[in-house]
C-alpha cells in the first residue's frame, strides 16, 4: 500500500531521543499545523538528516502518515537561522519556539502563528534590535501567539496583532504597553494551565 507523502515547510520546535538511534520531533508545519514525527536512525553518524533536523531549524520536510505516527522521509534546510552571531537573538527565538510548542495542541493549521514565527526569524536575522528591546519583543510574540490561538483577548493591543509585522519602531511603540501586555500574558498562561 502506497502512502501519500506530504511536502511542507516547517519549524522544528523540539526533539527527543527514541530508542538507540531514532529521534522524535515536534514540527510546526505550514500545511498541517503541529506534527509529532519520528526520524529513523537519525542519531547514527552516517545519517544525512542529523544535521538538518536541529531544534529551531526552518526546513522543507517530507512526511508520511503511518498507522499511529508520522514519519520523516526527507528534509532539507529551507533557510539558515543564523542570527549574525547574536547569542541573545538565538536564545530568544529558541524560547519563542519552545513557548509555541507548549501552546500548540495537535494538528490543525495555525497560519497566523506560523507566519509570525517565520517573520520573527527573518526579523532577528536582518535587523539589529538593541538588546534592551529583546524582552519587549518576546512579550509581543507571546501575546500574539496567545491571541492567535484564542487564549487571550488582546483587543486592547489590536494595533500590535498583525501577524508577521515586526519593525524596530513597532517594538519601541509596544514598549509603552508591554507591562500591561505582560500581565495579560501571565494571566492567560495561568488560567489555561500552560
Amino acid at each position: 500500500m502506497a502512502h501519500h507523502i506530504y511536502h511542507t515547510r516547517g519549524i522544528i520546535l523540539g526533539s527527543a531521543a527514541r530508542g538507540e538511534s531514532n529521534r522524535s520531533y515536534k514540527i510546526f508545519t505550514e500545511e498541517l499545523g503541529l506534527v509529532e514525527a519520528t526520524a529513523q536512525a537519525v542519531r547514527e553518524g552516517k545519517s544525512k538528516l542529523r544535521y538538518v533536523l536541529q531544534n529551531n531549524a526552518i526546513v522543507f520536510i517530507d512526511l508520511v502518515r503511518g498507522n499511529e505516527t508520522w514519519r520523516i522521509t526527507s528534509a532539507s534546510e529551507e533557510e539558515s537561522v543564523d542570527f549574525s552571531g547574536s547569542e541573545n537573538q538565538k536564545k530568544l527565538f529558541a524560547r519563542v519556539c519552545a513557548f509555541a510548542g507548549r501552546l500548540l495542541q495537535g494538528e490543525g493549521q495555525e497560519k497566523k502563528l506560523y507566519l509570525d514565527l517565520r517573520a520573527l526569524a527573518d526579523f532577528l536575522k536582518t535587523d539589529k534590535l538593541p538588546r534592551t528591546l529583546l524582552p519587549t519583543l518576546e512579550v509581543l510574540t507571546a501575546m500574539r501567539a496567545l491571541s492567535f490561538l484564542g487564549h487571550i483577548d488582546a483587543n486592547a493591543f489590536s494595533s500590535f496583532l498583525n501577524a508577521g509585522d515586526f519593525s524596530k519602531e513597532l517594538i519601541e511603540q509596544f514598549a509603552h504597553v508591554s507591562p500591561k501586555a505582560l500581565l495579560a500574558v501571565n494571566d492567560a498562561i495561568a488560567s489555561s494551565h500552560l
